[in-house]
């Protein structure tokens, strides 16, 4: 063979080492979901699948986290609609959250009317992690 052949045949060598190389420090696969304890909740202020009162157009609870909180913290959500009816109430977003213990505030409860609330808490740091939601039904008794 020639020196021509033998500089062809390294050269492709080189190509394909270069090319394995690439492959194994090149990792496409994304990071597995953090791993924390699955979130557990309860509610202070009201009764979870009960009829609650309200003397006013606002309503303040607690929703108290009793797994371990998350690192990241978690999302609350609300939704809260007419019972019966279904007809949506907006609510403020509950700000995220990294504490155990939550205030939060329901507001434009209209008088004599009643709502169903849906709770829902969800991990910032693995969206797979999310609470059974609790819902409360909540009367506004003012008038």
């Amino acid at each position: 063979m020639s020196l021509k052949n033998y500089l062809s045949i390294l050269l492709i060598g080189a190509v394909i080492a270069l090319a394995a190389c690439k492959k194994n420090k090149k990792s496409d696969d994304p990071a597995p979901p953090t791993q924390e304890e699955s979130l557990k909740l309860d509610l202070a202020g009201v009764v979870a699948g009960k009829a609650n009162v309200a003397m006013d157009s606002t309503f303040t609870f607690q929703v108290k986290i009793t797994s371990k909180v998350p690192d990241k913290g978690v999302k609350i959500t609300l939704n809260v609609v007419t019972d019966p009816g279904g007809i949506p109430l907006d609510q403020d977003a509950v700000p995220d959250a990294t504490g155990n213990v939550i205030n939060v505030t329901l507001k434009h409860l209209k008088e004599v009317k009643t709502y169903k609330v849906t709770v829902t808490v969800a991990s910032l740091g693995n969206t797979a992690n999310i609470a059974t939601p609790l819902e409360f039904l909540i009367t506004n008794k003012a008038g």
